[in-house]
């Protein structure tokens, strides 16, 4: 059969027919006219190759044919219904991975509750994490990942991005650094030594673009994939780590370090949860991303003070 040929809105008025027995009974249920539901009949007495309703005395009895369609339509119009309808997730019945790309401060601070989350409700769900780099874009648009948390200054159009939050930087030194007792200055700060986190994302350049609008640079001394080791570098020397506020502030009473100002004006890092516009509509991203989301929104550690 060329399914070309067939008129969906028909199985409604056949739906109305098989169960009226009426044409003017079914005009008026569909709200439409007599005449067109006599042309419906028509079409539909054609295409099923058989009468469907015959008139015996003063009533419309329905065809052999028609008593089996109406045993068989209800559950194709159900199953029509689900076909366009948008998929619903169900947790007891997904099974699936999901690759996800994140710095490491989320994945130590803020993973935890959602990992827990996700455990509890979706059995199925296997979770795959990678620590994200800035050319993990491609992933996303080629399917090797799922979703991304991670700083970025601009949103590419076919990347969806929920923004997460923004703030500010600021600057950690040990509280018996040389510089922690005063203002902490332009000057003494280029002219002290920098840690700087390679891993996770562009933590740094946001300050040294900064930096190089006044012809300036700072020496970055050691360059350390992971924020705890930076964190535990600073407590440890004299050099000065520059991070995001809301990260020092959760972090720094843990090492003793002291948070100073930058004395400099540093554009917002902002921060986005991302994936590919092909996933927008699919329930099982959704329901993962709006989980995500809700963490971080409520986790303690996504919020400066």
């Amino acid at each position: 059969m060329d399914l070309s040929r067939i008129n969906l809105n028909l199985l409604c008025v056949l739906q109305q027919l098989l169960a009226l027995r009426s044409v003017s009974a079914a005009a008026r249920a569909l709200n439409l006219t007599q005449p067109a539901i006599s042309r419906s009949l028509a079409q539909l007495r054609e295409q099923f190759d058989d009468p469907l309703l015959v008139r015996v005395g003063n009533q419309m009895q329905l065809t052999p044919r028609a008593e089996e369609l109406q045993r068989q339509l209800p559950p194709v119009l159900q199953q029509l219904e689900a076909f366009f309808t948008p998929g619903h997730f169900n947790a007891e019945q997904f099974s699936g991975r999901f690759n996800i790309a994140i710095t490491d401060y989320i994945a130590e601070h803020i993973l935890p509750e959602l990992v827990g989350r996700l455990s509890a409700e979706v059995s199925g769900l296997r979770l795959h994490f990678r620590l994200w780099e800035p050319g993990m874009l491609a992933d996303l648009r080629e399917g090797r990942l799922d979703m991304a948390a991670c700083v970025l200054d601009e949103v590419p159009d076919d990347i969806y991005g929920q923004e997460a939050g923004r703030d500010t930087y600021v600057c950690l030194m040990r509280r018996d650094h040389p510089l922690c007792s005063q203002t902490l200055d332009l000057q003494a700060y280029i002219e002290a030594g920098h840690i700087s986190i390679s891993g996770g994302g562009d933590k740094n350049r946001a300050v040294d673009d900064a930096l190089s609008r006044l012809g300036l640079h700072r020496s970055i001394r050691v360059s350390v994939p992971f924020i705890q080791a930076s964190l535990a570098f600073t407590a440890q020397s004299d050099l000065l780590l520059t991070l995001p506020a809301h990260m020092a502030h959760s972090l720094a009473a843990s090492f003793d370090l002291s948070i100073h100002p930058l004395p400099l004006a540093v554009e917002e890092v902002r921060y986005y949860l991302l994936w590919h516009r092909r996933q927008q509509h699919d329930p099982a991203h959704r329901f993962i991303r709006e989980q995500f989301n809700d963490v971080l929104a409520s986790s303690p550690f996504s919020r400066s003070p």
